[in-house]
């Protein structure tokens, strides 16, 4: 790791895709990140998860978590509670399509998505981790200098975190993305120890609107023609606990993660 990176944003998105909430503590479980992807919205005509790599308007919506609930911030429209009996058609209505509002449970769930974008009919699908909404991996790492040095590639793009949907962003005064010689090592944060296991490859989401950001083609471009798609990092949970920010991610040797972990 080069030197110490202090934690300086935290990040929950409580339903899949939609837009999350900075936070000052996280606390990571041994799934991930509490109350992270914890709902998501089924598409009724298929059965699988509905995101923003089809439905890009998911991401205009911002959440909140209330503990066992979430509560979801629509443009132009009143929130939508989950408990609510009318949260679905609520939902539904504002999509222009009929979806469910689901909790992840045991079962291992699927999302579908284009695989051409000319051609919207070219779907392909893959499964989640069971019990969970989230893709590859519990906990999503991104340092600022991978920011900055991303501004360098694609000088006219908007490089802000909303874009790239990490849960936790380490500073460095560096403009590169240090966290890319990562995978493998153990990295203490706060309470919690994780580790990393490669790279978090990117979308078309990364490209869309949301918010203030203007949907922009050359992010995803950039990250294809300089860095290989891969931009921030997944990682493991291997001891539970509370981050905070200003914590220090810290880097462990071998016999020190055995400690810590309790052998876990």
């Amino acid at each position: 790791m080069s030197g110490a990176c202090p934690v300086v944003e935290l990040w929950r998105y409580p339903v899949k895709s939609m837009a999350g909430e900075p936070l000052t503590q996280l606390r990571l479980g041994p799934d991930g990140v509490e109350g992270d992807r914890t709902f998501a919205l089924i598409d009724a005509r298929t059965g699988k998860i509905l995101t923003a790599k089809r439905a890009p308007q998911l991401l205009q919506a911002s959440t909140r978590w209330l503990g066992e609930a979430v509560e979801i911030i629509l443009p132009e429209a009143a929130p939508v509670h989950s408990d609510d009996p009318a949260a679905s058609r609520l939902l539904s209505a504002w999509l222009g399509q009929t979806v469910r509002l689901d909790r992840s449970a045991a079962r291992a769930a699927t999302v579908e998505y284009e695989i051409d974008s000319r051609d919207p009919t070219a779907l392909a699908e893959f499964a989640l981790l069971p019990g969970t909404f989230v893709d590859e991996a519990p906990l999503h790492i991104l340092s600022d200098g991978s920011l900055r040095a991303a501004r360098a590639w694609h000088p006219d793009g908007a490089w802000q975190v909303r874009r790239f949907r990490p849960n936790i962003v380490l500073g460095t005064p560096l403009a590169e993305p240090v966290e890319d010689g990562w995978a493998g090592r153990h990295v203490r944060l706060g309470e919690a120890v994780v580790e990393v296991t490669g790279p978090c490859r990117r979308c078309v989401m990364v490209s869309h609107a949301q918010g203030e950001l203007a949907k922009d083609s050359g992010i995803l471009r950039s990250l294809t023609r300089q860095h290989r798609v891969g931009f921030g990092v997944y990682a493991d949970i291997i001891r539970t606990g509370v981050v905070w920010v200003a914590d220090v991610a810290e880097q462990l040797l071998p016999a020190a993660v055995i400690e810590s972990s309790g052998g876990a």
